[in-house]
């Protein structure tokens, strides 16, 4: 019995010693974007101790201003003005200006966050995943007239094969009531494509069809993958006043569209 209480005892002693030998060791974290390959060090990377506490940005879309940027081997840090706040971020490599607007989502909050390769430390960083030039987002639809609408194609429709169920632009957009939450069909050329933004595809589409005097343009997002210039048809939900956040409000969109 004596034999066992010594060794519970050296047991609870060499957990102690342990406990304090990590909360030593940790004490200083070097919160940068976790990465276990041989670069890190190189590339200025630290990977990101397990006690560190994640928060996470709200996942609104944020739209910031790029003040000042630093360039590492694989990382590119900026330092952005959202609204009257200025803050940094880090995401991968990318060729910004200052001055240029960016958007993205989410963002995970890091501390003491140490670049090794600009010898300093900043107090607080969020780490993005994916940042996206604002005039690379896909902007509305014609009848909005906001953002950056899409001119009518000169292309002829006539080629453009009739299918069962397909609503016209003209009626759609018309009576967009009517179809509101709805699954509708609709049909028409790609006349605009922007392809992988927020993780989905955006598609606008034009049939002829005109609505107050301009040609009818429809947004469509979508997983499939679609050529620019494309004859297609698509089956989706339609929904009004879409708002993704950073002033982009579609007045009419089709969300997760089906080739039909």
């Amino acid at each position: 019995m004596k034999y066992l209480s010594t060794c519970s005892k050296y047991s609870c002693y060499v957990l102690l010693m342990g406990i304090l030998v990590v909360s030593s060791c940790n004490s200083k974290p070097k919160v940068i974007i976790a990465d276990s390959d041989s670069n890190s060090v190189k590339s200025g990377v630290a990977s990101v101790p397990a006690m560190v506490t994640r928060n996470v940005q709200n996942n609104d879309m944020h739209e910031v201003v790029v003040e000042e940027i630093l360039q590492a081997e694989r990382y590119t840090y900026l330092k952005v003005k959202e609204k009257s706040e200025i803050f940094w971020i880090a995401t991968t490599k990318l060729d910004a200006k200052v001055g240029e607007t960016y958007l993205y989502q989410g963002g995970l909050l890091k501390t003491d966050f140490e670049s090794v390769e600009h010898k300093r430390t900043f107090d607080k960083i969020y780490l993005v995943s994916e940042i996206i030039n604002a005039n690379a987002h896909p902007g509305a639809n014609s009848q909005e007239g906001h953002n950056h609408p899409v001119e009518a194609t000169s292309t002829e429709f006539t080629d453009i094969k009739p299918i069962s169920g397909v609503v016209k632009l003209s009626d759609l957009i018309t009576h967009k009531q009517k179809y509101q939450g709805k699954k509708v069909v609709v049909a028409g050329k790609c006349v605009k494509a922007n392809y992988g933004i927020m993780n989905r595809n955006w598609y606008h589409i034009q049939d002829g069809t005109k609505n107050g005097g301009k040609t009818c343009d429809l947004t469509i997002t979508s997983n499939e993958n679609i050529p620019l210039g494309a004859n297609i048809a698509f089956e989706g939900k339609l929904v009004l006043n879409k708002d993704f956040g950073a002033g982009y409000v579609y007045e009419i969109i089709i969300e997760d569209g089906k080739l039909k």
